[in-house]
């Protein structure tokens, strides 16, 4: 209750420190020296709008993945006739190093592997990946885990790409 009146204390004393119906005051005299606005070519540059260096070096290209399905022929998709599924993963932008993780995912569209690698690239350079999923041999041939499966890729833990394919019972 006494919070409550402390409070209700302030904003009358707030309250009555206001001048309703007068502009606030002008801390500039009137009478003071006037400036004319700043151009803002004057900000941006010299006085005659001229960039200066760091405005025109161009923003880095953005790190773009394409991925591709290799290695599965029309005739070869079935379980048990693919020995293993290829995904070239083609990676452009990479500012240094970055990790390349790629998650293959099956029809169930749960986890069912995960690999990651070290790539090294100069921004204007692209590089070209490999991944491979066993398929011979494996639970995806013994399970019978046939449909669409997906190759997520990601770098330093970003989306980047997917790249789909299907294997048939």
């Amino acid at each position: 209750m006494m919070r409550a009146r402390m409070a209700l204390l302030a904003a009358a004393l707030l309250l009555s420190a206001c001048k309703e119906g007068k502009a606030p005051e002008s801390e500039v005299p009137v009478d003071g020296p006037s400036t004319d606005p700043v151009s803002p070519t004057d900000i941006l540059g010299d006085a005659h709008g001229t960039p200066r260096p760091e405005e025109l070096v161009a923003a880095p290209a953005p790190v773009t993945g394409s991925a591709v399905v290799v290695g599965l022929e029309a005739g070869a998709r079935g379980l048990a006739s693919v020995a293993q599924v290829d995904v070239d993963l083609t990676v452009s932008g990479v500012r240094g190093r970055g990790t390349v993780e790629v998650e293959f995912v099956p029809p169930s569209g749960l986890p069912y592997e995960r690999r990651s690698t070290v790539v090294e690239a100069e921004p204007a350079m692209s590089r070209t990946l490999r991944f491979s999923l066993p398929v011979a041999g494996t639970t995806v041939a013994t399970s019978g885990m046939s449909g669409t499966w997906q190759a997520r890729f990601f770098l330093d833990g970003a989306p980047l790409t997917t790249a789909a394919f299907t294997l048939e019972p």
